[in-house]
């Protein structure tokens, strides 16, 4: 039970009955909101995502301050495209909860994705100042501080990042594909193929770790290089539109015509269908 509930009903003029028994309701209350969220989290593993925030709402009315529905109900409004709501949902729980970094993480995320780097950075820079060592708020962080134009301080908190995950959770490549990235753009080539490389081994399963590693290849005019890598990352995501445009890029100048058209039919194809942005 609440603490502050608890110590107001003892001072209360409440018997002993209608104490157990409110005591009895909260416990109640949460068993459904506990069943709810594993069947939303169910529907959210498979995409379903208009069930699985009818649960969480249904859920709320019952418990409205659950700190994992709060976060579930802000990521779910987002998924369907309710921005506005999302971020309105995940505000008010970090005004009543300053310390939930659950949901500064999910809003930061909604922020960046709406286009707005600093107050996205604002919430990722609020986790790591009392969670140093969440390098998903570091790497985060740096694609906010990237996006709002402040390069140098996006490189730092990749590398953090990057430091934070050398000994431990090293199947994560976020931060290295992030800061390639990032450095293909400075012109940087060289780093850039090394982090991508390294992303690649943590994650041989993404398609953009394969691509990265390509194009700083075809960027360092090693044309014969590239094909592996490009191909792969074909192989791994099939509606992945990037690899198919450099690898046409690719054939084309290593006199592989067929292929080169090929390649480009089929970056046309994959383009038109592609969303703008991945939520």
């Amino acid at each position: 039970m609440d603490p502050v509930l608890c110590r107001w009903l003892r001072g209360s003029n409440f018997n002993r009955s209608l104490l157990l028994l409110s005591a009895w309701s909260l416990r109640a209350a949460s068993q459904p909101c506990t069943e709810a969220i594993d069947a939303a989290r169910n529907h959210l593993a498979v995409q379903d995502y208009a069930p699985a925030l009818k649960l969480i709402e249904k859920c709320r009315a019952s418990d409205p301050f659950h700190p994992a529905a709060s976060v579930l109900h802000g990521n779910l409004l987002y998924l369907l495209g309710r921005d506005g709501e999302a971020m309105e949902s995940l505000e008010q729980t970090i005004r009543r909860e300053p310390e939930h970094w659950e949901a500064r993480y999910a809003l930061g995320r909604i922020y960046y994705f709406n286009q707005r780097p600093d107050p996205a950075a604002d919430q990722f820079e609020a986790i790591v100042a009392t969670h140093p060592d969440n390098y998903r708020a570091w790497d985060n962080l740096g694609l906010a501080r990237e996006a709002g134009g402040r390069i140098r301080e996006a490189i730092q908190a990749y590398l953090r990042a990057i430091a934070l995950t050398k000994n431990k959770n090293q199947d994560y490549d976020w931060a290295h594909a992030n800061l390639a990235e990032l450095l293909m753009r400075e012109n940087e080539v060289r780093q850039s193929f090394n982090l991508a490389v390294e992303a690649a081994e943590r994650n041989p399963r993404s398609a953009r770790n394969f691509y990265l590693a390509g194009k700083a290849l075809f960027r360092l005019g090693q044309l014969e290089k590239c094909p592996k890598w490009l191909e792969r990352s074909a192989e791994l995501d099939p509606d992945y539109p990037e690899p198919w445009y450099l690898l046409g890029q690719v054939y084309r100048r290593l006199n592989r015509e067929a292929e080169a058209e090929k390649a480009r039919q089929r970056f046309l194809a994959l383009k038109a269908k592609a969303p703008e942005k991945k939520r």
